[in-house]
């Protein structure tokens, strides 16, 4: 058995009183950081570009919260982004535990919508540096973990070591989403729901 079987296992069979809450330290402690997982891992390119987008293209919808707790209004919710960005340096640890307090939310749940979220931002603000920039001869790559979604593993077959330009990029991923996504996200930014992978230029 490998070790994301084993771990999975180990969820399923742990006695019922587990804390759902340890879904956010699962998270934390046991799998992998993304490369988005702290800001000064980020480039300049995408720092520089964060809060712009979250001022501006800000199209991420609220998590859902409990019955007993206030619905989250896209206002506060881009207010609580752009809280984060601006400040630096940001980490997705600090974003998901402020994200349960704030919102009274479960620590997991928090975690995990800030894993898709921050990285949707990241992505958007990579693609908006990208635009703003000479692409002429410039090649990129669907940059990320080990794909698990066909999607995704459909984009990187696609793409040779060198890269390809950076429009054909985008089109790859829209054309990814719609043939391998039941109901593909609304944002052009995202091929498929808790996606981690983003544009990166071959160096």
């Amino acid at each position: 058995m490998n070790t994301l079987g084993y771990h999975i296992l180990a969820r399923l069979t742990a006695p019922a009183s587990t804390s759902p809450d340890q879904k956010a330290e699962f998270g934390r402690y046991e799998n992998q950081a993304p490369d988005y997982a702290r800001s000064q891992y980020m480039p300049d390119l995408v720092t520089d570009h964060l809060p712009e987008v979250v001022r501006r293209e800000f199209a991420l919808d609220p998590p859902a919260t409990p019955d007993d707790v206030d619905r989250i209004t896209p206002d506060d919710y881009r207010a609580f982004w752009l809280d984060h960005v601006e400040r630096e340096p940001w980490d997705i640890y600090t974003i998901a535990e402020d994200m349960a307090a704030r919102f009274d939310i479960n620590r997991g749940w928090a975690f995990k919508t800030a894993r898709q979220h921050l990285n949707q931002l990241v992505l958007q603000a990579r693609m908006r540096g990208y635009r703003e920039e000479r692409l002429a001869g410039r090649r990129f790559r669907w940059g990320g973990p080990e794909a698990d979604h066909p999607a995704c593993q459909w984009i990187r077959s696609q793409i040779p070591d060198e890269g390809v330009p950076y429009h054909d990029l985008v089109d790859l991923m829209q054309t990814a989403k719609h043939r391998f996504v039941e109901d593909p996200p609304s944002s052009v930014h995202v091929v498929h729901d808790w996606c981690r992978h983003e544009i990166r230029e071959v160096q």
